[in-house]
């Protein structure tokens, strides 16, 4: 439901967090059935790989860590929000917990990113990169091999995160004070 009044910029703030977590998942979930596995293909030179491996991941970090970054601000300012109104309008309160929900979820999403994927990534990128340099590196194809194969499971556990946090804002976006029933 559209907020209006005072919180009219509320809906199309929330829009962009649902739709922004949505791509965000999207792009995230088809890295791991389709891209990674079919970097994964032994027929496939592991040089070759590696350096398809490391041009996907540096150019994926140059959109979904901003978009990420945007809709946790979006979720921020939300939040605040709606806190701070919270007492004054039951649109601010009815949209708090989503918000809330929403930022701590992209903020997980970022934790998960920094924590566990950027080392696999530049773990990733090194291997790769030993392997441009000494294509029988086979210590490093291994050792590639193996990250991919990982990274490729730990990405589900984040596109997890993005798509509850799209959820969670598409639901604190319907809610206009009185309970949705979807």
């Amino acid at each position: 439901m559209a907020s209006q009044g005072q919180f009219w910029w509320f809906t199309p703030l929330q829009s962009f967090a649902v739709i922004g977590t949505a791509i965000n998942f999207g792009g995230s979930v088809l890295q791991s059935p389709l891209i990674m596995p079919m970097l994964q293909l032994p027929q496939i030179p592991v040089q070759h790989a590696g350096t398809a491996t490391a041009y996907l991941l540096h150019n994926s970090e140059k959109f979904f860590p901003p978009l990420n970054g945007a809709c946790t601000l979006s979720n921020l300012i939300l939040s605040i929000t709606a806190y701070v109104n919270r007492d004054s309008s039951a649109v601010a309160a009815a949209k708090l917990p989503y918000a809330l929900a929403g930022l701590a979820l992209n903020m997980a999403t970022t934790a998960w990113a920094l924590g566990i994927m950027v080392p696999m990534n530049k773990a990733m990128t090194k291997h790769a990169e030993t392997l441009e340099r000494d294509s029988t590196d086979e210590k490093a194809a291994k050792e590639l091999r193996r990250l991919q194969k990982r990274w490729q499971g730990l990405n589900y556990g984040r596109a997890a995160i993005m798509l509850a946090a799209s959820i969670t804002s598409l639901y604190g976006l319907l809610q206009d004070g009185a309970v949705v029933r979807l």
